[in-house]
């Protein structure tokens, strides 16, 4: 049972720290290690960035935003390339909907 202990542990720790379990699994693929990265980014460490921003706004006296989120955005040709067909194609479709593309973008928080 030691095994088994072991393993129960850490699913646990990591769920407490907001690490998905699967990316400590051994037969873990890239897929799942980008979209664990993005999980422990977006629920876990955006947040927190949040707070930093928002202290150090006021310390500082001018707007400061941290941003994690951008760094785990697909690097590889072929993720731009999907990635950017999908917002094209979804900004077709808000536009034939009558929805305005530029509120449709800042509704997703998509900046630049």
């Amino acid at each position: 049972m030691t095994k088994e202990t072991l393993a129960s542990a850490r699913a646990s720790i990591e769920m407490v720290y907001g690490v998905l379990p699967g990316l400590s699994n051994v037969s873990t693929t890239g897929p799942m290690v980008r979209e664990a990265q993005r999980h422990l980014a977006q629920w876990g460490l955006m947040p927190i960035a949040a707070m930093i921003g928002q202290e150090a706004s006021e310390k500082l006296g001018s707007p400061v935003t941290l941003d994690v989120m951008r760094p785990l955005q697909a690097f590889d040709a072929g993720g731009r390339a999907r990635a950017l067909g999908a917002i094209v194609q979804t900004l077709a479709l808000a536009k034939e909907a009558g929805v305005d593309p530029a509120q449709a973008l800042d509704l997703v928080d998509w900046k630049e």
